[in-house]
């Protein structure tokens, strides 16, 4: 069990992680989907697949996960029973700071495309292939099959996860670690649904952050006795799965280092945690975590990277590296900027597109 003051810690460390896990989110957006093979000749070019790889398409993968623990541990910290006024109490919260925000960001995604593109057209020059797409594309596909702000699946993945939180209830009450193992298992095996919103990465890391809250698991403490072994473990991992990078062994290795990784994050962030001004400032910092999840990818990152890729960083593989580094924190600070306007000028809207995490 875990006492006031190791839920205070968990609870310090966990915003402690917002801020540098959304940067983390920036770099994920950094590159395509689609992984490469790392070219190991010792070039320029070598550094640069080997470092983006690494950054973007693996440790990169730690950030959501992490973000549905989060969700899933104080969803369900204080809930010692179930019952149908629990549930719609919770439904209604998550109206407001789930279900408004994931709505309305993706409709400014869909105004900003239109606006962007009559202006383009008062120039003369074609629509682009967002606004092509929006107009060939049903309504449940923009706002919850894709969705049209593509970051905002992990907030889809969420709501679903907030729907289906009865079943974990139960299923962890009657089931207790066994249950667990049962969502490791399947999360293991890379096994997917295929329907939008149930994701087994949402599955496995909601479940675990809801394990840990409903039984109120002092996490710190085994992560504190084994913390060295499991960092040690998650950097093995994370060596191997970027070697193996757009390799079918890739996905399996990839979530065996988030496993451990997770924990080891937790590891380094308690030791930071001693350090009171970066303490401070991080935790000063997760206010607007949310903002600049939602809004990053609406033109600013494409077109910041855009217009480095006219500069003569475009024109060197180390260029390319440096601009790699560049980039998202131009990207961050240009929303950390709108984000501070907003709050001064018009913060009851702000509180709206955040669900109330601007507060």
């Amino acid at each position: 069990m875990q006492d006031q003051k190791g839920q205070k810690a968990t609870s310090e460390i966990i915003e402690m992680l917002r801020f540098p896990l959304i940067i983390l989110v920036v770099f994920v957006h950094m590159l395509p989907f689609e992984q490469k093979s790392i070219p190991w000749d010792g070039t320029w070019y070598t550094a640069y697949v080997l470092i983006t790889e690494l950054i973007s398409h693996h440790i990169g993968r730690l950030a959501v996960p992490l973000f549905f623990i989060f969700s899933g541990y104080f969803f369900f910290l204080k809930i010692d029973n179930w019952n149908r006024k629990i549930y719609i109490r919770q439904i209604k919260k998550r109206l407001l700071t789930l279900l408004l925000p994931y709505i309305l960001w993706n409709f400014i995604f869909i105004v900003a495309v239109f606006l962007k593109n009559v202006a383009m057209k008062n120039i003369g020059l074609a629509y682009d292939e967002n606004y092509n797409l929006i107009n060939t594309t049903a309504i449940y596909d923009l706002f919850w099959l894709m969705p049209i702000n593509y970051p905002l699946w992990y907030l889809r993945d969420l709501i679903a996860m907030v729907i289906l939180s009865p079943l974990f209830f139960f299923f962890f009450k009657i089931l207790r670690g066994y249950g667990f193992l049962v969502l490791l298992v399947v999360y293991l095996s890379t096994w997917e649904t295929d329907i939008p919103g149930l994701s087994t990465t949402a599955f496995f890391y909601f479940g675990f952050g809801a394990f840990v809250g409903l039984f109120n698991i002092n996490v710190l403490t085994y992560v504190l006795s084994y913390g060295k072994a499991l960092l040690a473990i998650a950097i093995v991992a994370l060596c191997l799965t970027t070697f193996f990078s757009n390799h079918h062994l890739n996905e399996y290795l990839l979530r065996v280092f988030v496993i451990f990784a997770v924990p080891a994050t937790f590891y380094i962030f308690f030791q930071l945690r001693h350090y009171k001004r970066l303490k401070t400032t991080l935790m000063r910092l997760a206010a607007p975590v949310f903002f600049i999840y939602a809004l990053h990818i609406i033109y600013i990152l494409n077109w910041l990277k855009g217009g480095v890729a006219r500069t003569f960083l475009a024109n060197s593989s180390l260029g390319l590296l440096i601009s790699y580094f560049i980039v998202p924190f131009i990207c961050v600070a240009i929303t950390l900027g709108i984000y501070g306007m907003l709050k001064k000028s018009m913060p009851k809207t702000l509180a709206v597109l955040t669900g109330s995490r601007a507060n």
